[in-house]
C-alpha cells in the first residue's frame, strides 16, 4: 500500500496489512489505490476484485463454519435433555466403544465430559450423535452442568473411563456431591468405574448415613480378561466327559507372564476348570513371578497347596519354554500370553501359533491377553476372535450381571425385587454368585443335555448323574474360596463355633449365625473332598440338631439350573 503522493514507504508498510484485514470483512480500499500502476488497467482491476472477493469469502465461510458447528452442539445438548441420560467422563477409543452401544438403546442420550478436547473431534462426535462437555466447571460438575443437563427426573447412568483412574475417582466424587446439592434421587443413579471394589465402593454407594449413587459397579481391567478369556476358550469346551458326567482328562495350561493379568487368568482358570474326574495343572512361565505375586500367593495360600501350579523362571520366547510345551502337545488345553504389553503378546503368540501349526497341535488354544481383552485365533488362518471388555456386556451391571442377579435372587426370600436384592448385596456375594452363573454352561456340557431341554422343564438327571453333578459343584465352590484367600477350618473350630451357637440360642440370641464360616478370618469348614461332607453334615447335625446336608445342598445348586434358564429367557423376552 505505498502512498505515491507522500512517498513514504514506512508509513505504507505499517498500512498494507491492516489494509488487507479489511479486506477480510469486505471493506476494500481501491479509491486509496486507483492512480497506482497496478490496478491503472482493466485487467488490474479485474485481479484487485477477484482477490478481495475472494478474502471476503473465505471470513464468510469461516464465520458459517464456526456459526453452523456452535448451533450443531448447542442443538445437540437440546436434543440430549431428554429421555434417560449417560454421562461417560474421558473420550478415548475404550469410552467411544461404550458410548456407542449406550446409543443403540432406545431413549438414552449420552454426552462426554472432558477437561479439553479439539473442535475436530467434538464435530466427529456430535455428528454420531453424542454430546460434549467441555471445561473445569464441566468436569467439577457446576451448578451451570447441572442445570443444562435437566437431571432431577432423569435415569443417570456414569462411566468414568479417563485413562487415569485416579482422575475417574475424583470425577465421581464431585458428581456425587453436585447430585446431593441439586436433590437428584439416588435410586435413579448409576455409576460404574475402575478400582477395588472393596474400598472404592463404600466411599460411593448410597446407605443409611451418607448420600451416594444408587449402584456403584467398580471393576478390575485384569479381572474382566481374565472373564473375557473364560468366555471365549471355556474350560468345559476343551474336555470329554462320560455319560455318568466324570471328565474323561485333566486339564493343564500354561500362562506366560504373571502381572496383574496373568494373576487374575490363574484365579479364573482354577474357578473354572473344576471338574469331577479331572486334575487341574498350571505351570507359570514369569522372569519376575515372586516380585508380582506376592500379595496373591500370599492372599490365597491355598491355591498353591491345592492345585498343581508350578512357577517356572523363564520367559515365554526362551527354548525352556518351548521344550516344555513340546512333551505336553497331548495334555495342553490353553496357553495364555499375559505379559502386560501387547506388541510381546502378538510376538509370543504368531511364533507359538507356527510352532503348534508345524505338529499338527492347533487344538492347544492360544489367548493374547490384554487391557482390551482377549485376542484368539483358532487355527492359522482362520477368523481372529476379539472379545472386547469395554462393552455393556462387561461394564453395564444388567447386561454383565444378568445370570448372577437371578441367581442371587434363589438366596434372598424376600419380597423386593432381583435387582433390589443385588443392590443389597455385599462385595463378596456378588463375586460367588458371579463365579456360579459363569459355570451353568458348563454342567450344560457335563450333563449332555441343551439349554432347549432345560428351558422346557424336561431335563430329569438321573441319581449318578446328579452325584457327579453336585461333586462337580462343590469343586468349583471350593476353587472359587480358595482363589477369594479362604482356608479350610479346623474341626476345634467348628466345634467351637457350635458351642457358641448353642448358647446364643439358650439366650435368645443371634438365630442365623453359620457355624461353618468365618468370613473375617475367611474360613470355611466346608473346605474339605466331597467324600467328606456327609461326615461333616452328621457331626453339624449332632451338635446343632439342625437337618443339614452339605452334599443335597450342593446337588440342589445344579437342579435348580432349568429355574434360571428360564428366568433367563423371561429377562431377555422383557428386554425385547
Amino acid at each position: 500500500h505505498y502512498d505515491p503522493a507522500t512517498g513514504d514507504l514506512l508509513l505504507s508498510l505499517l498500512r498494507t496489512p491492516f489494509t488487507i484485514m479489511r479486506m477480510f470483512v469486505g471493506v476494500n480500499e481501491l479509491a486509496a489505490i486507483e492512480g497506482s500502476s497496478p490496478v491503472s488497467t482493466h485487467a488490474g482491476i479485474i485481479v484487485f476484485w477477484v482477490v478481495h472477493l475472494a478474502a471476503f469469502y473465505s471470513m464468510a465461510s469461516a464465520a458459517l463454519t464456526t456459526l453452523g458447528t456452535q448451533l450443531l452442539r448447542s442443538l445437540r445438548l437440546a436434543l440430549s435433555r431428554r429421555g434417560d441420560l449417560t454421562l461417560i467422563y474421558g473420550i478415548n477409543e475404550r469410552s467411544r466403544t461404550i458410548a456407542a452401544e449406550c446409543l443403540e438403546q432406545r431413549g438414552t442420550s449420552v454426552i462426554f465430559v472432558a477437561e479439553q478436547a479439539a473442535d475436530a473431534l467434538i464435530s466427529e462426535l456430535n455428528n454420531l450423535g453424542v454430546s460434549v462437555l467441555t471445561g473445569v466447571g464441566a468436569v467439577a460438575s457446576d451448578a451451570a452442568t447441572l442445570r443444562r443437563l435437566h437431571l432431577k427426573k432423569r435415569t443417570v447412568t456414569v462411566y468414568a473411563l479417563d485413562d487415569d483412574a485416579d482422575k475417574d475417582l475424583q470425577y465421581a466424587l464431585q458428581l456425587r456431591t453436585a447430585l446431593e446439592k441439586a436433590g437428584v434421587s439416588p435410586e435413579k443413579t448409576r455409576l460404574t468405574l475402575p478400582g477395588t471394589e472393596d474400598i472404592i465402593a463404600s466411599m460411593l454407594q448410597v446407605s443409611e448415613s451418607q448420600y451416594g449413587f444408587g449402584y456403584v459397579n467398580v471393576y478390575d481391567p485384569a479381572e474382566l480378561t481374565a472373564r473375557a478369556l473364560i468366555r471365549t476358550c471355556p474350560p468345559w469346551d476343551s474336555v470329554a466327559f462320560w455319560e455318568d458326567g466324570h471328565a474323561k482328562e485333566d486339564y493343564s495350561c500354561i500362562i506366560v507372564g504373571f502381572g496383574s493379568h496373568g494373576q487374575e487368568v490363574l484365579r479364573q482358570l482354577v474357578m473354572n476348570a473344576q471338574f469331577a474326574g479331572s486334575s487341574f495343572h498350571a505351570a507359570i512361565f514369569s522372569l519376575r513371578s515372586k516380585l508380582e505375586a506376592g500379595y496373591l500367593l500370599t492372599d490365597c495360600p491355598e491355591l498353591m497347596k491345592q492345585y498343581d501350579i508350578t512357577g517356572i523362571n523363564g520367559d515365554g520366547r526362551g527354548s525352556e519354554f518351548y521344550q516344555y510345551v513340546a512333551e505336553r502337545l497331548q495334555t495342553l488345553k490353553l496357553i495364555a500370553i499375559c505379559t502386560g504389553n501387547d506388541a510381546m503378546n502378538r510376538e509370543i503368540a504368531d511364533n507359538l501359533m507356527l510352532f503348534l501349526h508345524r505338529r499338527h497341535a492347533e487344538n492347544i488354544h492360544v489367548v493374547q491377553c490384554g487391557e482390551n481383552g482377549v485376542r484368539y485365533q483358532p487355527a492359522i488362518g482362520s477368523k481372529i476372535i476379539s472379545t472386547k471388555i469395554y462393552t455393556r456386556a462387561f461394564l453395564s451391571a444388567e447386561e454383565a450381571d444378568r445370570n448372577a442377579i437371578l441367581l442371587n435372587s434363589t438366596y434372598d426370600t424376600s419380597d423386593r425385587s432381583d435387582w433390589e436384592k443385588w443392590v443389597a448385596c455385599d462385595s463378596f456375594s456378588k463375586m460367588s454368585s458371579r463365579a456360579s452363573a459363569e459355570f451353568l454352561p458348563a454342567f450344560i456340557r457335563i450333563s449332555g443335555s441343551s439349554r432347549e431341554e432345560m428351558k422346557t422343564g424336561e431335563w430329569q438327571p438321573g441319581t449318578e448323574l446328579q452325584q457327579v453333578l453336585g461333586e462337580t459343584e462343590h469343586l468349583r465352590w471350593c476353587a472359587f474360596h480358595y482363589a477369594m484367600g479362604y482356608t479350610p477350618m479346623s474341626r476345634e473350630q467348628f466345634e467351637a463355633n457350635a458351642e457358641t451357637w448353642a448358647r446364643l440360642q439358650k439366650e435368645g440370641g443371634e438365630r442365623s449365625m453359620k457355624i461353618a464360616k468365618d468370613p473375617q478370618a475367611r474360613r470355611h469348614a466346608c473346605l474339605v473332598p466331597w467324600t467328606e461332607l456327609d461326615e461333616l453334615s452328621a457331626l453339624e447335625n449332632r451338635l446343632t440338631g439342625r437337618g443339614v446336608d452339605y452334599k443335597q445342598i450342593d446337588i440342589n445348586n445344579v437342579l435348580a439350573l432349568p429355574q434360571l434358564l428360564q428366568g433367563q429367557a423371561g429377562a431377555d423376552g422383557k428386554k425385547a
